[in-house]
């Protein structure tokens, strides 16, 4: 299998730009310290531009895994096709993982509270749209353990995936790109609690408050040990009336007042 994994792994060294890239137009070798020439003193002409090359890259590199290779090859004059149709034939099969997988794998979970709609790590701010909705204070992190990141996997309290992150640039007061990310975050963190409160079921809460009283069970008190009686005619109600004073009266008292304030000064 090693000699199978090789031959997929890279083109054989030299022979695919040898042989197949060499006839693309604007070729130069890949020596770069003497760079193949047109004509002499003339460079050669590029080809066309970076999406016109990929397509026919990837048809040259079709073309070699089409072609056998030498006896003396690891592949024994088979084709990469026809080798690896070989072992697809004997029952083999790929063992894939995906982007947030491998992200896991070589990355270490640290606590992070989000604030704003976004992050901070190694001394940078993280943002996604995840965030802008997010409605807890903690998440978790998946910071690469081997390399500088360009963008975090973020996971919720209970492990379960939320966004990828990537790095919260910083615009100028006057930048109305600035005011637009704004104004989308608002949105989005409001939208976020609209979904929320839809989420809701709707309680009554006197409904809930009389079926509780309804569900009581009752309180049967005891019999009466005696009983009180009153006779008016033994114990008769005195009701003492106030006296509303005359005018005479609350003249008198005014001036008094008026006095005493008089002296008290």
């Amino acid at each position: 299998m090693s000699s199978f994994r090789r031959a997929f792994e890279t083109p054989s060294t030299g022979d695919f730009e040898s042989r197949y890239l060499s006839t693309l137009p604007g070729w130069i070798s890949g020596n770069r310290m003497n760079k193949r020439q047109e004509a002499i003193g003339r460079t050669v002409a590029p080809y066309g531009t970076f999406e016109d090359f990929v397509p026919a890259f990837f048809g040259l590199l079709k073309a070699y895994h089409s072609v056998p290779m030498g006896k003396q090859s690891g592949l024994k004059g088979l084709s990469p096709n026809t080798t690896f149709q070989k072992h697809v034939a004997a029952g083999w099969s790929a063992i894939t993982m995906s982007r947030d997988e491998v992200r896991a794998a070589v990355a270490r979970r640290v606590e992070r509270t989000v604030i704003q709609g976004a992050i901070k790590l190694r001394g940078r701010r993280w943002t996604c749209e995840e965030l802008w909705q997010y409605a807890h204070e903690k998440v978790m992190v998946c910071e690469p353990v081997y390399h500088t990141p360009a963008e975090l996997l973020l996971l919720d309290m209970k492990g379960k995936r939320l966004g990828i992150a990537t790095p919260d640039v910083a615009l100028h007061p006057l930048d109305h790109r600035g005011t637009q990310s704004t104004a989308a975050r608002a949105k989005a963190h409001r939208d976020a609690i609209v979904d929320m409160a839809r989420s809701v079921p709707k309680i009554d809460v006197a409904a809930r408050l009389i079926t509780l009283g309804r569900d009581q069970p009752v309180v049967i008190p005891n019999q009466p040990t005696g009983k009180m009686l009153l006779d008016p005619s033994e114990r008769p109600a005195r009701i003492v009336m106030p006296k509303k004073p005359s005018n005479s009266e609350e003249r008198r008292r005014e001036q008094d007042e008026r006095i005493a304030v008089r002296w008290t000064w």
